[in-house]
């Protein structure tokens, strides 16, 4: 109550502390301080290229992925968005934005230094990535139509700039990849070739086909050869070694022993019977063979597979940021607050007259009882009215 009493009875004072501010204020709201619009857009980051790791991987019995980026010199494409952003940001693009725009005639800037002309725009600017992982870009500007003209050609720009980044990724990659492409076609030529000629040499063309025949064979000549002993040793038994079916026996026995003895030996390599202590031997560096080129085809189809998509890429001019809101002629300004500005001056200087008028109140009692306080008002009043004499 002591304060509303305080403001009552000055009230004409308090009545001239708040209103002429506010008045003040009003009219520079109102007329002096030109109003600022605000112009958005919300676009979705390019998603990464996927490469053909995945399928090297498979064929080659499930090696890591990043195992075979070093192997073959992959480059991740994750960092899409993060280039995005930078070249949203770079000094490149604003530029283009001030010499589009006329913004030196526009800010009325009349600076030296283009940097500050740059910094000036940059306080306009603002880019930011919402919970959704999408760019907001925003402009502010005196013009709401220039505002979203220049999101408009801020986002048609950076596209561009992207899609010309992205083509000279690809070209260089693809340039590569040709490279490794051209070598690992020589390198396959080779293996085959070393392959074909191993075979050739080796009669040894499939080792699971051809074992399989060669024990098969030999157990049936073993099998022959037990067989005409048994009948042999029979027949000597029988009629003794002088008759001519033993003669007969003997021959035969012979000739299936030999047979046998040469297949063992390797010398019916020809028709595809394998010598079986040279068989493990063989057997090993078929593998070997038949592995390095399992791996060199792999990696001949991923290399080729790569180096079109990368020729795809290369030739490819599509949009690369999506436009999910597009910028558009926003006419509520942004600044000033009016309301707010209005309130918020009003409450500071009747804070301000509610403390003056209590003060005011504080010295006259101070006067009435005569206190040092009054001695000291009354001292400072008079060096003002000696300044003012």
């Amino acid at each position: 109550m002591r304060l509303i009493n305080s403001d009552l009875k000055h009230f004409k004072l308090c009545a001239a502390i708040v209103i002429i501010p506010t008045l003040v204020v009003f009219v520079l709201v109102m007329w002096v301080i030109k109003p600022v619009y605000s112009a958005s857009a919300i676009v979705t980051p390019p998603a990464g290229a996927q490469t053909s790791l995945r399928g090297l991987s498979s064929m080659l019995g499930g090696a890591s992925s990043g195992m075979m980026s070093s192997l073959l010199g992959f480059v991740s494409s994750d960092n899409d968005a993060n280039a995005v952003w930078t070249i949203l940001n770079s000094r490149e693009l604003h530029d283009m934005v001030l010499k589009e725009f006329n913004l030196e005639e526009h800010y009325e800037f009349d600076g030296k230094f283009h940097a500050d002309l740059l910094k000036a725009f940059r306080k306009n600017f603002n880019l930011d990535c919402n919970k959704e992982n999408m760019f907001v870009i925003t402009v502010e500007d005196e013009d709401y139509k220039m505002a979203a003209a220049m999101v408009q050609f801020i986002l048609d720009k950076s596209d561009s700039a992207f899609n010309a980044f992205k083509t000279a990724q690809a070209k260089q990659a693809r340039e590569y990849f040709q490279l490794r492409l051209d070598s690992c076609e020589k390198a396959l030529d080779s293996l085959m070739n070393g392959f074909v000629k191993f075979q050739v040499e080796n009669d040894f063309y499939d080792p699971e086909i051809q074992m399989e025949s060669t024990i098969k064979y030999l157990g049936q000549l073993q099998t022959r050869r037990e067989e005409i002993g048994i009948e042999l040793a029979f027949e000597k038994a029988d009629r003794g070694e002088n008759s001519k079916r033993y003669d007969e026996l003997s021959k035969r026995y012979k000739s299936v022993n030999n047979v046998l003895n040469a297949a063992l030996g390797g010398k019916q390599k020809k028709v595809g019977v394998v010598a079986l202590k040279a068989s493990p031997e063989l057997t090993a560096e078929y593998l070997r063979w038949e592995t390095q080129l399992k791996i060199q085809e792999a990696l001949y189809k991923i290399l080729r597979q790569q180096s079109e998509e990368l020729r795809m890429e290369e030739s490819k001019m599509l949009t690369n940021l999506h436009v999910l809101e597009s910028p558009w002629e926003n006419d509520k300004k942004v600044y000033p607050l009016r309301g707010i500005t209005l309130m918020f001056t009003v409450f500071i200087f009747t804070l301000f007259a509610t403390a003056l008028a209590g003060l005011l109140d504080y010295l006259e009692a101070e006067q009435a009882r005569g206190t040092s306080t009054a001695q000291q008002w009354a001292r400072f009043k008079g060096f003002f009215s000696r300044r003012k004499a």
